[in-house]
């Protein structure tokens, strides 16, 4: 499994870096889609926002939802 992608949680925040080593703080409700290509995830946010990061569908779904 490539590097770790979620830091920890800060309250209703996610802490996240992406595949260009930005750090993201995102709210996993606010998270409309995520699709994976080539083993990495595509999170689409609101306003068309586009964070890619380094997980497969299934592990950065239990990121978001607090199971892993």
């Amino acid at each position: 499994m490539p590097g770790d992608v979620c830091t920890t949680r800060v309250g209703r925040y996610v802490i996240l870096i992406d595949v260009d080593g930005r750090t993201h703080a995102i709210a996993p409700t606010s998270v409309g889609a995520i699709c994976e290509e080539d083993g990495q995830s595509i999170l689409l946010l609101p306003g068309g926002k586009v964070v890619i990061i380094e997980a497969d569908v299934i592990r950065t779904a239990r990121i978001l939802s607090g199971e892993g």
